[in-house]
């Protein structure tokens, strides 16, 4: 259990542990779709794709996940096997898990979010990817990206942030 203890009282208030689970259960649905092709090379063209999922409250920090966005591949005629994406994404924390914090900082009497000892409570985190694949040879394709994060760890007092990463990707 992310919140209660064995007795069913907010284990971080009691000091006992938390009540363990025998299983744990979740949902995860994907779909993805191209929906314009070249008449030249239908695997060139616009793909959408979305997906979902939903976990335990009872023994996840994060109880539900969304993430939508496009993909194009080949929009260059001289480049047919580069690809530019763009998506979006929200990840939810489990309100229990959020409540475990706030009663851990109040058994300990932490109020101050600039004490390292205290527990931020966490709730959302938004963020959006854009990237473009470079497909260099058969084996190698490097992808460089920007991201923009809005609460970062779901914590609202996070300054958002924006990284730029790349991704080298090789298959043999």
């Amino acid at each position: 259990d992310v919140y209660k203890d064995g007795n069913g009282q907010p284990a971080a208030l009691t000091g006992e542990a938390y009540r363990s689970s025998s299983s744990k259960h979740g949902l995860w649905l994907g779909a993805q779709q191209q929906v314009t092709s070249q008449a030249s090379d239908h695997s060139r063209g616009l793909s959408l794709f979305a997906n979902v999922t939903a976990h335990d409250k009872k023994t996840n920090a994060i109880d539900n996940y969304v993430q939508a966005g496009l993909v194009y591949k080949g929009l260059f005629d001289a480049r047919a096997k580069d690809d530019i994406g763009f998506a979006l994404a929200r990840v939810h924390v489990n309100p229990a898990y959020r409540k475990n914090a706030q009663a851990s900082n109040q058994a300990r009497a932490l109020y101050d979010y600039d004490n390292p000892s205290y527990l931020p409570p966490q709730d959302t985190e938004y963020s959006a990817e854009l990237y473009y694949g470079v497909h260099l040879a058969n084996w190698l394709t490097v992808r460089p990206n920007l991201q923009y994060i809005r609460h970062p760890g779901g914590v609202s007092r996070v300054d958002d942030a924006l990284i730029g990463g790349i991704k080298i990707q090789s298959s043999f």
